[in-house]
């Protein structure tokens, strides 16, 4: 029999649930309104640049210490749709061989390597995230001058962009697109406020929306809505790509100072304007779960 929840939610990790500051799920309410809907039969899936051991050592524990039930549907999708897993008790320290990888989304190990061997030059400000199994990235350190960060950011892309024009892999980097004698482009860096990833093109929220319909789809589970949540302009397209599916949806925008974009679907933001990041989460989670209990769906903030 197809069970028919009353939603499921597709969550950003980094902003909406997770500190960017602490890097932890440092709001309570989070945890125990994840795992309240949880229990009620909410699915709970994960859509994430993060690695499969960041969600395994900073979000699972949380929502275990919370009271998680064994039998919750939850899937992580990391790395921006390239990995995946259903995380399980035994995933203490990550996925391990329960990892699924799309070899397709991987990125050149020779890129890898090269950004391994930069990283020392830039120790003063991030560090090379040795967790990624088909991304690459560089994290910034706890606690760094926020404006120093950003220098030392653009700089190691610099140095990423110019490696990539000498492989001649075409690349993507914000307004800037270097086919480097290639047939096309091929990766993209991708810059946030504590972070840069070196991701495949075709890498994204959307894929790990396509993801997260299929894994239910497999458990014979149609939500009646989808209600997703982020934390920058790029977390719309896990929401653009269930609308563009036939889904309705419900986006929330934790931080929406950075600007709003118009859809055909509701956007809708915290009431308070000065609440952002996991602070505006804890609200739209704290919200969400009241509606598993009035049974309603498509409710306004």
């Amino acid at each position: 029999m197809t069970s028919k929840p009353l939603y499921a939610l597709l969550l950003d990790v980094d902003g909406p649930v997770a500190s960017p500051v602490t890097r932890t799920i440092a709001i309570a309410s989070i945890a125990d309104d994840l795992v309240t809907m949880a229990r009620a039969g909410i699915p709970l899936v994960f859509n994430t640049g993060r690695s499969d051991v960041f969600v395994a050592r900073t979000v699972m524990p949380a929502l275990v210490s919370a009271g998680l039930p064994d039998d919750a549907v939850v899937l992580a999708v990391c790395e921006k749709g390239s990995t995946w897993f259903v995380p399980k008790a035994e995933h203490a320290e990550g996925a391990g061989d329960d990892l699924e990888v799309d070899e397709r989304l991987r990125v050149p190990t020779g890129l890898a390597e090269f950004c391994r061997s930069i990283a020392p030059d830039f120790e003063d400000s991030m560090f090379f995230d040795a967790t990624k199994k088909a991304m690459v990235s560089f994290e910034a350190n706890q606690g760094i001058d926020l404006d120093l960060y950003a220098r030392r950011q653009r700089e190691i892309e610099q140095r990423i962009w110019d490696f990539l024009a000498q492989q001649e892999i075409g690349v993507a980097w914000e307004d800037r697109t270097a086919l480097n004698n290639s047939d096309g482009v091929a990766l993209r860096i991708d810059p946030t406020i504590i972070s840069t990833d070196v991701e495949h093109i075709g890498t994204g929220k959307q894929v790990g929306a396509d993801k997260a319909v299929a894994y239910l789809a497999g458990l014979d589970i149609t939500p009646r809505e989808w209600r997703t949540l982020g934390d920058s302009r790029s977390d719309y397209a896990m929401a653009d790509r269930l609308h563009e599916r036939g889904f309705v949806v419900h986006h929330g925008d934790v931080r929406p100072a950075d600007g709003l974009l118009e859809r055909t679907y509701p956007v809708e933001v915290t009431p308070d304007p000065a609440l952002t990041n996991d602070a505006a989460g804890a609200a739209f989670l704290t919200r969400w779960r009241a509606d598993v209990k009035r049974g309603e769906v498509s409710a306004a903030f």
